[in-house]
């Protein structure tokens, strides 16, 4: 193909780009951190059942009248991700970012919660700040609406990871932006050098091997025109007048006799 072959033409700046991308793509692992992501499931369980004096069950709890566990752990998650928790788990000079939602992969009021920080020991520092919180936030909810201690909702961790996985898909995700955008440059900017360098070469070489053409009225204009007398010759219109005057003289005859002396 022609790209392909311009690019050969000027191998010299695609193996500059390719420099400066690899340069590049060593520069992203230093500026752009690892991060190490922790994970952590819990699950909201309902209280016991009471029975009142008559043997009828009793519940005692707003949170389940209003539709069971869902809107407890609905609730929950707004507690947990506003920005005064946030704040009091996250300071304001770090990196370290959490999430709560509920999980959708399990059927029941299941919550997930994912810490993402640079280092492991920070991501497991901070999730342990995070189930603290839950709980503290599920029980003031619950007082709020002065709802029974034996009727209250409580949690339950079902899964507690202790070691953070490193996670590189930002990493991943920068070097190829970074290095196909600088593959593409490259290639774009070997190409419109070599269509520059070959179009001023066709342009220099135009005047010298394209063949003058002349119209037929310019040629017939130049034929009629005179010609200069060659140095030494009279010019054409003076030999005709020469000619001319002699012929009114007696005749085209070049010779001039001379009169006969009379002896003496």
């Amino acid at each position: 193909m022609e790209i392909f072959r311009a690019v050969g033409r000027r191998w010299y700046v695609l193996f500059a780009g390719l420099v400066l991308t690899a340069g590049a793509c060593v520069l992203i692992f230093r500026v752009v951190p690892v991060t190490y992501d922790i994970t952590s499931s819990v699950l909201l369980l309902p209280p016991s059942v009471q029975e009142d004096a008559q043997g009828e069950r009793q519940i005692v709890n707003p949170f389940l009248n209003l539709g069971g566990l869902d809107v407890a752990a609905g609730v929950l998650v707004k507690a947990l991700t506003d920005s005064a928790s946030e704040e009091q788990i996250v300071p304001e000079d770090s990196t370290t970012e959490y999430t709560v939602e509920k999980d959708a992969g399990v059927s029941g009021s299941v919550l997930q919660i994912t810490v993402s920080a640079e280092s492991p020991e920070v991501a497991v520092e901070t999730l342990n700040q995070v189930l603290d919180l839950a709980e503290v936030r599920l029980e003031e909810l619950q007082d709020q609406i002065n709802a029974a201690e034996r009727s209250q909702v409580r949690l339950m961790v079902v899964t507690d990871n202790s070691v953070a996985e490193p996670n590189y898909s930002t990493l991943i995700r920068t070097l190829i932006v970074v290095a196909g955008g600088g593959l593409a440059v490259t290639l774009l900017l070997a190409v419109a050098i070599d269509t520059a360098v070959r179009r001023r070469r066709t342009r220099a070489e135009v005047p010298a091997t394209q063949p003058v053409t002349v119209s037929p009225a310019a040629a017939a204009t130049k034929d009629a025109s005179p010609r200069p007398p060659m140095p030494g010759r009279p010019s054409p219109p003076l030999v005709d007048q020469f000619l001319d005057g002699r012929a009114g003289n007696g005749g085209p005859s070049s010779k001039q006799t001379r009169p006969e002396r009379k002896p003496g």
